[in-house]
């Protein structure tokens, strides 16, 4: 539907390239500036279940260039087209007027924003969630062979845009299950076999991609227990404001509590439909987190498109016998309602502030007006420091960057965001008249926090000179001694 799609890209436009890229973004950068063998290399060691974004982003940067903005662009549409397809979904479980409403309350959540201007792939993974269960309402409506073919390739797009959004597929079971009930004949028989088949297939599709990231599980181990803080702490960092979270879920069990009680069959599986697809995703992620470690609110985005539809048919609901006018007046109320309570987070995440990141963007700038031929960096403290640096000096030919120094990289890992240290880091300074070390430890002293072999290497051959303190990070300046 197009207002929800031109209100929501309005909305993610507005300081889409104003923040500098985060950590996570700096990686999206890295993985799309290579070529095609250097990815293929890259998801062999990490992120192998992103490489299907990553070559979408390869493609992209390609054409469009590598701009925060157009970094963003594809997140920002994916998101605009969800919101599209949110409305669409409510027309088909409920009637045009909840649908539009539902469309229109997308825009107004910090969350949508959030991610709807963040280069990674989970505004992909809540676009190809919802086309998965439009297109599966669709099938379930006239099970022919292309509408459950249209529907495994959308259940492949989830898996490949993120795995844990297969997780709705469990509610998409209970779906296909109402309809069977309702079917008669030869077509409870085509939706007896098409979903089961199109599920299969399309996870048959993506079982080496989920091989290969099973593989490398470690990479997501950071994320902390799910803790009984963290618990209730989630469903205000999954709608990033409390308030927000507090309105969705309060209409949200108010439509589920609506539709189950419902006179008609048909409604009471939808509410279990829905229930299950805002629910279980959430408490499957934390039963199987030490197995999996997905309970992560940016993991489960893909559920909020259910609230919305929830809280839309509880206003829809409430309003039963009023005209479409008033339910979309109260419903863009309650959307204005939403964005106020919400304006801080909003402001939130179109600054550095979103991920109190490292000051990548100021202290690159430091350097580049400052650094001079033969220069050289050491980065030391957060091991990815050099992909933040590498992205705002790009625009320089890599030739005349500051030369990363006391690594000992071979040039057929260039592809790899993991540098290895110098075996000799005498033998690794050379001759190098000035280095700036990039430190993620502000507040240590000015070689800190180097490993001691470096820092004893350093000292003995180098003064410090000039130092800036930045958010997060310490520019020094590392002059060479004469006769050192």
């Amino acid at each position: 539907m197009v207002p929800p799609f031109l209100i929501t890209l309005t909305v993610l436009l507005v300081g889409i390239g104003d923040r500098q890229l985060w950590r996570d973004e700096n990686a999206t950068w890295w993985a799309a500036s290579q070529s095609v063998d250097g990815l293929r290399k890259l998801v062999e060691v990490v992120d192998a279940v992103l490489f299907p974004y990553y070559v979408l982003m390869h493609g992209w940067t390609n054409l469009f260039g590598d701009s925060e903005t157009a970094l963003r662009m594809p997140s920002a549409i994916f998101m605009a087209l969800s919101a599209a397809v949110v409305a669409l979904i409510g027309r088909r479980l409920f009637d045009a007027t909840a649908g539009l409403a539902a469309g229109l309350l997308v825009a107004a959540v910090p969350v949508i924003s959030r991610y709807g201007q963040e280069a990674r792939p989970y505004a992909m993974a809540v676009l190809a969630s919802v086309v998965a269960v439009w297109l599966l309402l669709r099938a379930l409506e006239r099970p022919t062979v292309w509408h459950w073919l249209g529907y495994a390739v959308a259940v492949l797009w989830v898996g490949c845009s993120h795995v844990v959004a297969l997780m709705a597929l469990a509610a998409h079971g209970v779906a296909a299950l109402a309809a069977v009930l309702r079917a008669r004949g030869s077509e409870r028989l085509r939706i007896l076999v098409g979903w089961p088949v199109a599920v299969v297939g399309a996870l048959s599709a993506f079982l080496p991609v989920l091989v290969a990231g099973q593989r490398q599980g470690r990479q997501i181990s950071w994320i902390p227990d799910p803790t009984w803080r963290r618990v209730r702490a989630f469903p205000g960092e999954l709608f990033l404001s409390p308030s927000i979270a507090g309105f969705f879920l309060v209409l949200g069990l108010a439509g589920i509590v609506a539709l189950v009680v419902a006179d008609s069959g048909k409604r009471r599986w939808t509410g279990a439909f829905l229930a299950l697809w805002a629910l279980l995703p959430p408490v499957l992620a934390y039963s199987t987190f030490d197995r999996f470690h997905f309970f992560l609110p940016r993991y489960l985005l893909f559920t909020v498109p259910a609230w919305i539809l929830l809280a839309s048919w509880a206003i829809r609901r409430a309003l039963a016998k009023a005209a479409t006018a008033k339910v979309l007046l109260v419903t863009m109320v309650a959307g204005a309602g939403v964005a106020y309570a919400g304006w801080d987070e909003q402001r939130a995440v179109r600054s550095d502030a979103v991920e109190n990141e490292f000051a990548f963007r100021e202290a690159a700038a430091y350097i580049a007006a400052r650094d001079r031929p033969g220069d050289g960096v050491i980065f030391t403290g957060y091991p990815y420091l050099h992909r933040g640096f590498r992205y705002e000096w790009r625009g320089q030919p890599l030739a005349e960057q500051p030369r990363e120094v006391l690594v000992d990289q071979d040039p057929a890992d260039a592809y790899s965001w993991v540098h290895r240290p110098c075996a000799d880091p005498a033998v690794c300074l050379g001759d190098t008249p000035r280095i700036w070390l990039v430190s993620s430890d502000p507040e240590g002293g000015p070689l800190a926090p180097l490993p001691a072999d470096q820092e004893g290497a350093v000292q003995a051959r180098y003064g410090v000179g000039s130092q800036a303190v930045f958010h997060r990070l310490r520019v020094t300046e590392l002059i060479r001694e004469p006769g050192k």
